[in-house]
């Protein structure tokens, strides 16, 4: 496992949302412009083709209702800043180069759609310490088989609650970092967590003294709505 430089990283959750529409191309032209470490988006899959959304049902973020896999036609869909949901592969174009991002997976049935797309951007020299891609899920076995697919991006597992399963996870997937809730810290096992090389990431942090507190006890880094407001941290 690849040790990430000593500091503390800043990635705008959802490009920024709470600045600007989540997972929008205003969002992440905003976040591009803002001196932080990397984004977060969230991709699902609609035949054949990765797009940038978080919801499992369309209601909250677009002009149309229902779920996401009983929509005919996604690129169709407006988003309620009037733009259409964006493909992975328009922000991969947008980023690449300069900003590292973070992909979470929340639906996808062939992951080997991801890994050629991802193939098409091979990595330069990591600017910020952070990787270019790295990869997060909920559901661990997408990490689980990628890594069996030989991804050579790396993969971190998103935690909710506190994982009783990390000796496992970390045999089966070799995570360069792993990403817990800001509800849910045990400052132990990211203790444990660094000895062997991984660093903690806590999602969504949007207040400074939070992000001190964390700062000061070990964690990494830290998703956040708000990043122009942690760029206040030091």
């Amino acid at each position: 496992m690849t040790q990430i430089e000593n500091k503390f990283y800043l990635i705008g959750h959802r490009g920024a949302a709470g600045e600007r529409l989540e997972n929008s191309m205003d969002g992440f032209e905003h976040s591009l412009s803002l001196p932080i470490d990397g984004i977060e988006l969230d991709i699902r899959e609609h035949r054949d083709q990765l797009w940038v959304f978080h919801d499992w049902e369309i209601d909250r973020l677009t002009d149309q209702h229902g779920d996401w896999f009983n929509q005919a036609d996604i690129s169709r869909i407006r988003l309620n800043n009037g733009e259409p949901i964006p493909t992975l592969r328009q922000v991969l174009d947008l980023y690449w180069g300069k900003m590292p991002i973070n992909v979470e997976i929340k639906s996808i049935s062939n992951l080997g759609l991801l890994l050629d797309l991802l193939t098409e951007y091979p990595g330069p020299e990591t600017a910020s310490g952070l990787p270019w891609i790295f990869i997060s899920s909920f559901k661990h076995e997408y990490l689980v088989d990628l890594h069996a697919l030989d991804c050579p991006w790396p993969l971190a597992p998103l935690s909710y609650e506190l994982p009783d399963d990390t000796a496992d996870l970390i045999a089966a997937i070799e995570p360069q970092t792993w990403h817990f809730s800001n509800e849910y810290i045990d400052l132990n096992l990211i203790r444990n967590l660094r000895e062997q090389g991984i660093l903690s990431l806590v999602y969504t942090v949007n207040r400074l003294d939070r992000a001190r507190y964390l700062r000061s006890h070990g964690i990494a880094g830290i998703f956040t709505d708000e990043p122009t407001r942690m760029l206040d941290l030091d």
